[in-house]
């Protein structure tokens, strides 16, 4: 990384926070209908929009920046020469407590569990050459998350584990507690090549690439959105053709390589559009206690939509997809400018300050020495 001098590496980490923050965006407007028990048969024009945009696409660039980050720290922590494996195992642990407690506790669409699953196999590759990450990141891809489609759907076999495993899955699942993580298992098998090119892109300096090939990466984002765009449009308009049903997850892929790019390239540019990106960067920073904050607070707010104790209060019940909509929206408007406050008094996020702590077993200054001046 060396060879990237200081102000680049400096933007460039912001980059990733608005990255980051654009992509918790993203999950949080999937997520909503769910959180917020909108009937799936509300399908109006605006919904379908957002799901062409968003759906299974923000999943992926939120995987390829927990990658990314993994790959950050250990190279961080070497360079130090101290053993970074101590500390990642911890952060990954804790992670994976974290996800367990929100899944179990307050919403079941949990995403933390499976990134920590995902997190504990790229520990064991983390030493593999830019290359061979490639290789087996777009190996997973192809053929297992898009594969496995054409698999059923022309071959008539399935490789996930559920039908590997058989009855013996059954029975795992029989004990108690054990569906979620079998569940997430499953969906992090459908996520580890998102993770592995995550750290190959950060082994590569591919956002710095990306910013030193402007024109020719502006053709690819634009190639990327707009074949992501149509497939996705297909997928919804011809659900009986089973060529385009077997790319259900081809499409969203790519359609996020040609946002993500775009954002990249809009955010290091000095165009009025690259404006509407710095109100990403706090949010972005403090994505573990956001997100967390968005299930707890919808939860809360709509009847019966969490997990335990959130399943006894509420307000509204079974909303309509508009208001439900136009509530994240303003809640996530909100979190957007209590994150920009909080940064400016604090360097971390609450649940990034605990993370962080776990993680390298020892305090660490929370408040910022400059906060009441």
């Amino acid at each position: 990384m060396s060879s990237v001098d200081n102000s680049v590496k400096g933007e460039r980490i912001i980059i990733l926070d608005r990255l980051r923050g654009f992509a918790l965006l993203g999950i949080f407007l999937m997520n909503i209908p769910g959180l917020a028990g909108v009937s799936p048969d509300a399908q109006p024009v605006l919904r379908s929009f957002l799901e062409i945009l968003m759906q299974d696409s923000a999943r992926p660039l939120f995987a390829i920046m927990f990658g990314l980050s993994i790959a950050l720290l250990y190279d961080k922590t070497k360079i130090k020469d101290k053993n970074p494996y101590p500390m990642l195992v911890r952060r990954l642990v804790i992670l994976g407590i974290a996800g367990t407690i929100h899944a179990y506790a307050v919403w079941a669409g949990d995403i933390l569990l499976m990134f920590a699953m995902g997190g504990f196999i790229m520990l064991a590759l983390l030493k593999l050459s830019g290359k061979w990450l490639f290789v087996l990141g777009m190996s997973l891809w192809i053929f297992y998350t898009v594969g496995q489609d054409f698999y059923s759907n022309y071959l008539g076999i399935s490789v996930t584990p559920a039908a590997v495993f058989g009855a013996q899955w059954e029975s795992w699942k029989a004990i108690a507690g054990m569906t979620l993580f079998l569940n997430e298992f499953s969906s992090m098998l459908n996520h580890l090549g998102f993770f592995l090119l995550g750290i190959f892109i950060y082994r590569k300096e591919g956002i710095y690439f990306i910013v030193e090939h402007r024109l020719k990466m502006w053709l690819f984002s634009l190639l990327f959105f707009i074949v992501g765009f149509l497939g996705k449009t297909a997928l919804l308009l011809i659900p009986d053709n089973l060529f385009i049903q077997s790319l259900q997850n081809f499409f969203p892929f790519v359609l996020t390589l040609g946002v993500a790019i775009g954002v990249v390239l809009t955010g290091t540019s000095r165009t009025v559009a690259s404006k509407l990106l710095p109100p990403f960067t706090a949010v972005g920073r403090m994505t573990f206690t956001n997100y967390l904050l968005q299930s707890l607070v919808f939860t809360t707010v709509f009847t019966g939509r969490g997990q335990t104790i959130f399943q006894e209060g509420g307000i509204w019940t079974n909303p309509g997809y508009h208001f439900a909509l136009s509530l994240g929206l303003l809640f996530f408007v909100f979190q957007m400018i209590f994150s920009q406050l909080w940064m400016k008094k604090f360097y971390y996020g609450p649940f990034e300050w605990i993370w962080r702590v776990g993680t390298y077993g020892k305090l660490v200054p929370m408040i910022r020495e400059n906060a009441n001046k």
